[in-house]
């Protein structure tokens, strides 16, 4: 990237960089760009799409529902600001 691409970027993101972060950035940026242009050299032709980097994948347990003792639900419920049976009482979000 040369010095006045950078200029113009700054302009248009309305961002002021002095002269010293632009020598900063400037190096950065190449070193990325320059980092691309190996990537884009490589042959991808014949890989395989990677979904993960590892083997691993999820293993989803079943939903059980449980019961739960009396205890529970009344600590639970007083923790609600507000409840109405054994139902937390929120206000309303969406009108209809």
């Amino acid at each position: 990237m040369l010095k006045s691409e950078l200029n113009d970027v700054a302009f248009v993101a309305k961002i002021f960089i002095n002269d010293v972060e632009k020598e900063r950035y400037l190096k950065s940026i190449n070193e990325m760009l320059d980092y691309v242009k190996i990537l884009l050299e490589l042959d991808i032709n014949n890989l395989e799409p990677t979904i993960h980097v590892t083997k691993l994948r999820n293993i989803w347990r079943e939903d059980v529902v449980k019961k739960c003792s009396n205890e529970v639900i009344n600590q639970i419920l007083n923790a609600a600001p507000e409840k109405e049976g054994n139902f937390y009482k929120i206000r309303k979000v969406i009108e209809s």
